[in-house]
């Protein structure tokens, strides 16, 4: 509690009138995003700070708003600061390896630890990114006295002694990603979307899937392979749901997060193939619900001793000798108090799932998931082959390694990996070091029915795929790399409307993204952005799009012969990806877009031999086009 007789006391130590004797010995006041912003003036007032430092970009452009002078906590590290971030993010990342604490985390022959890896991630890159930087800060304003709350507050104790705490009534936000579900729908003309709680979308999901599962029951049988489907989309991988009717195969659909059918075009897809649905909400009944409660009482009991062994946790989390397990341990427990229950129903349902029915083969999106990481290991426990799909476009390089390790695309126990083309083999023999054998070229389902609808004709319109800062990463929480979006983001709004061409927006699907849609209506009220349905109807009614970052996007323009201007805004030193390299004139900078735009869009013969570049490239990254899926089910009968 700040009192008037400890500022008093403050006053004095900083000198006559408060001021600092020197700058090394000023008074620093740190603030973030849970910083309750109304204070600052008292605050600053009473401690007579010298300096105010912004940890994060809400807090910085809140300061902003209120022309308040201050620093940003970026400006105190170096880029290669921020490498050593990144990598000691993956370190810390797999605490749940640790040998000596291991055995808390086993559940089943289940990592809990591991399960929520992800999770983990997210939390901790935002702290690593706080402490590193508070570290510097410290190291350069040695004897200075720090005024801070919350997770600050925790951080600059570690370093300091000469701290002081401010009391708030902010509530602390232990938000976590998954802790909310996007919901995209189209009503007419009117695209909107909004959010739930992870809670009511599973009610929800689990009442409008028992229309679905009574319907749909899968019919396995002896003679036919049965392969389970998971957490995949009905939209994406239609073409593969209609060519198993040409072959002896079941096929499966299973979802946690996902449902197997969410609007009319799923139910139509999925009516007429002869695949089946095993809802969640069908495998749960009174026994397995003890089952589950026996589940998650097991799981606090191991995870509750698990912090007894604070000496253990307290030197594997430090850094130089400076440990902040103290500071981390409070929300790694609030995320296991969210997510125990879950978890719990989630083995519980899978195990009852792969008792119920006879799976030869299961097909997953990554090994990261939760659904998935539990199918991986039942599908050990029963002898199931484990096929892992390649979802997407990644980084194809060396730098990528971990990255890519920690989004679960690489086949680390999956039986086999079933990749898209030679640039997916080569990068997972050479940088992901996986045993040829496991490899498997079969090209993406998703993609064998794409097709250009408007090749020659002029829409005189420009589509953007927006994917803005990378949660996963330091870079993409930098106020300094987030500042650098924003105004590239305006720039090329401005460009193409002063182009008088007509800019839709396709924002990335993902949940944690920065929301710039009051930025671009200031801009203009006539820009279209648009977060739901498909992006292909959206390629194929453009003359060209501009990418923001390296997207699957890309490709998915390709193979629709439009042609792709890219501005990597941000680089996150993840190397040069093969598309880069191999279509390196069209990624371009900010200065650039305009002629580059014009003259794609002015010159036919620039813009034919893009598209024949373009086209190259596809042959090289996608085999097997237009027939992949029919390949996927053959492979998978041999498997």
């Amino acid at each position: 509690m700040i009192t008037r007789w400890k500022i008093f006391l403050l006053v004095i130590m900083t000198g006559k009138n408060g001021k600092a004797d020197n700058f090394n010995n000023s008074t620093i006041l740190l603030i973030d995003s849970d910083f309750d912003l109304s204070k600052i003036k008292t605050i600053t007032k009473d401690f007579h700070c010298d300096k105010i430092i912004s940890f994060d970009y809400n807090s910085h452009k809140n300061l902003n708003l209120e022309n308040i002078e201050h620093q940003t906590s970026d400006e105190f590290i170096t880029q290669e600061n921020t490498n050593e971030i990144q990598n000691h993010l993956y370190t810390f990342s797999k605490w749940h390896h640790e040998k000596s604490i291991q055995k808390f985390f086993m559940i089943e022959g289940l990592n809990i630890g591991q399960l929520l890896q992800e999770q983990f991630i997210d939390y901790m890159i935002k702290f690593l990114k706080k402490f590193f930087e508070f570290k510097k800060i410290y190291e350069k304003f040695p004897n200075s006295l720090f005024i801070s709350s919350g997770i600050l507050y925790e951080i600059s104790a570690i370093f300091s002694s000469n701290v002081q705490k401010i009391d708030t009534d902010v509530e602390v936000n232990y938000d976590f990603v998954h802790d909310k579900v996007r919901i995209d729908l189209n009503l007419g003309k009117n695209r909107i979307n909004f959010s739930l709680s992870s809670s009511k979308y599973k009610k929800i999901k689990h009442f409008s899937e028992k229309f679905t599962q009574s319907l749909f029951k899968p019919k396995t049988t002896s003679n036919s392979r049965n392969v389970l489907l998971v957490e995949l989309s009905t939209e994406r991988y239609q073409k593969l749901l209609e060519e198993s009717r040409n072959h002896n195969i079941n096929l499966i659909q299973f979802g946690i997060r996902r449902p197997a059918i969410w609007n009319m075009n799923t139910f139509k897809i999925i009516k007429n193939t002869k695949c089946g649905i095993i809802t969640p909400g069908s495998l749960i009944n009174s026994k397995l619900k003890i089952k589950i409660q026996e589940q998650k009482n097991l799981i606090t009991k191991q995870i509750s001793e698990l912090y007894q062994h604070d000496e253990i946790l307290s030197q594997y989390f430090s850094y130089e000798g400076y440990s902040f397990w103290c500071a981390i341990k409070p929300i790694i427990q609030k995320l296991f108090e969210k997510r125990t229950e879950h978890i719990a129903r989630d083995i519980q349902t899978i195990k009852a799932l792969f008792q119920k029915i006879t799976i030869d083969t299961a097909v997953i999106p990554s090994e990261i998931g939760i659904t998935e990481q539990i199918v991986i290991n039942e599908s050990k426990k029963h002898g199931i082959k484990l096929a892992l799909l390649q979802h997407g476009m990644y980084y194809d390089t060396k730098e990528a390694k971990e990255t890519n390790l920690s989004k679960g695309l690489y086949p680390v126990k999956s039986d086999k990996f079933l990749i898209w083309g030679k640039v997916s083999e080569s990068d997972s023999k050479n940088n992901g070091f996986i045993e040829p054998t496991k490899l498997k070229i079969i090209g993406h389902p998703g993609y064998d029915s794409w097709k250009s609808t408007s090749i020659h004709k002029d829409t005189s319109c420009v589509l953007l795929a927006l994917s803005g800062p990378d949660h996963m990463f330091i870079q993409g929480h930098q106020v300094s790399d987030i500042i650098k979006f924003e105004k590239q983001l305006e720039q090329i709004c401005k460009i193409v409307m002063s182009m008088k061409k007509k800019l839709i927006i396709k924002v990335h699907p993902a949940f944690h993204v920065f929301d710039f849609s009051e930025m671009i209506k200031k801009i203009s009220p006539d820009i279209e952005v648009i977060s739901t349905g498909s992006i292909m109807e959206l390629i194929n009614s453009c003359d060209v799009m501009i990418a923001t970052n390296y997207t699957t996007a890309i490709l998915e323009s390709y193979l629709l012969q439009k042609p792709v201007i890219c501005l990597p805004i941000i680089d996150y030193n993840l190397g040069i990806p093969t598309l880069f390299d191999f279509n390196a004139d069209m990624i371009i900078s900010i200065e650039k877009v305009q002629m580059t735009l014009e003259k794609l869009m002015c010159d036919k013969e620039f813009k034919n031999k893009t598209i024949q570049r373009q086209n190259k490239f596809v042959e090289y990254y996608l085999s097997n086009h237009g027939n992949s899926s029919k390949k996927l089910l053959e492979y998978i009968k041999t498997m």
